[in-house]
């Protein structure tokens, strides 16, 4: 049988790539890779695959962030089938057989489809306590998110499944079930509301709003590479998720991980809402050391904060305000605020060179709120606003001189 690469998603989305019987491939971003991609965060040399008369064996070659298959770490050796979904850096490449091609729009179906032979994905038509799991929205570094229902309250929710190897410990796992039904009482108008949690039947769960939109960073996907947005709702997100780390501060909580990924835009007011926001209070204790290996650090790398890059574990309320200033940039731009030319290169410009202003790449944006950015992404933490009341009260200062007075 003949087999290709389709790549559904990332920087290269729609190239296609035959795959020779017989033939071992290097796939990554180096030079001497067979299957190049030109993806910054892809590893050097990512993975490889081996095509034999039996089909497709898929190795993570020991990728600094790692290698994904339908959702999940690759660990060992992986025979994969038509369908399956490899992800690397912001790539992802479905194993397909024959000749085939995507089809205009299939890319979002296929995230899915692709996702769905995971260790999860018997949750799937059945009820888990009083929730009524459809289908699955989306999976990530901690578990998989699915369309659920709430049989009791008769509402939707976004209920999320940690990977079952996360929950092997039961002592560890009773902790990071009491740490988050703490945060119950937590409600916010710009935070992802928990509607409960727990651990029923080995999966250990946590229903949450499901939110009615799309997140930041489907509107980079959408608005294609180079893609920007205009400053004035790029500003109110900003002014919404401030308010949100207004909260966490006052919880005493670092969210450690703000990205496009975690802002989600309610499509009937445009009303930003901070995601994860519980999970990072409860990830604070030894669980988060089961989703990174040693020496890796917590995030996105082109989001990180300077202090993040360095592994460090003094990370406070600022690192956040930088994590919101740099997913400002990437949606204000269309860059990141750091690119380098691999993850070495980045990390030395997330430490070191100040990011290009970012009316080089939109000249409509207000100076004042420029500036607010470019203090967000400050090296030193010291010369970043000290707290989220702070940013907060420069952006409705920003919005008063721009007349929006409902900011």
């Amino acid at each position: 049988m003949a087999y290709q690469l389709v790549i559904c998603n990332g920087p290269e989305k729609g190239r296609t790539v035959e795959l020779e019987p017989g033939k071992t491939l290097m796939v990554g971003r180096g030079e001497d890779c067979d299957v190049q991609l030109a993806d910054p965060r892809a590893s050097r040399v990512h993975c490889k695959l081996q095509v034999d008369d039996d089909g497709v064996v898929l190795t993570d070659a020991g990728s600094t962030w790692g290698t994904r298959l339908n959702g999940a770490p690759v660990k060992e050796q992986k025979r994969l089938k038509p369908g399956d979904v490899i992800e690397m850096g912001e790539t992802q490449v479905r194993l397909g057989s024959g000749i085939e091609t995507l089809p205009p729009g299939a890319a979002k179906a296929h995230k899915s489809e692709g996702r769905r032979d995971n260790p999860l994905s018997k949750l799937v038509g059945t009820t888990l306590v009083r929730y009524t799991i459809g289908t699955q929205i989306d999976s990530g570094r901690t578990g998989a998110v699915f369309h659920a229902t709430d049989t009791k309250h008769d509402r939707p929710v976004a209920l999320k499944v940690l990977w079952p190897e996360l929950t092997q410990d039961t002592r560890e796992v009773d902790r990071f079930i009491r740490a988050i039904k703490t945060m119950l009482p937590v409600q916010h108008e710009n935070i992802v509301r928990l509607y409960g949690a727990g651990v029923t039947d080995g999966y250990c769960w946590m229903a949450m709003e499901l939110i009615e939109g799309e997140s930041l960073a489907d509107v980079i996907k959408r608005l294609g590479v180079g893609g920007m947005l205009a400053w004035e709702p790029v500003f109110r997100a900003a002014v919404n998720i401030s308010q949100a780390l207004e909260v966490a501060e006052q919880h005493k909580i670092v969210h450690r991980n703000i990205t496009p990924s975690n802002i989600l835009i309610r499509t009937k007011d445009k009303v930003a809402k901070l995601a994860d926001l519980m999970l990072a209070k409860a990830m604070e204790g030894p669980m988060v050391q089961s989703i990174t290996r040693s020496g890796e650090m917590v995030g996105e790398l082109p989001y990180m904060s300077p202090e993040q890059t360095t592994g460090s574990d003094d990370i406070d309320g600022r690192s956040d305000i930088y994590n919101l200033g740099a997913t400002c940039y990437r949606v204000l731009t269309g860059h990141s605020p750091a690119e380098g030319k691999n993850a070495a290169d980045t990390i030395r410009k997330i430490q070191n060179e100040k990011p290009i202003h970012p009316t080089k790449y939109q000249l409509s944006i207000p100076p004042l709120f420029e500036g607010v950015v470019l203090k967000m992404l400050e090296k030193n933490r010291d010369d970043r606003f000290a707290n989220a009341t702070v940013l907060l009260k420069e952006l409705k200062r920003v919005g008063k001189f721009q007349g929006l007075a409902d900011v």
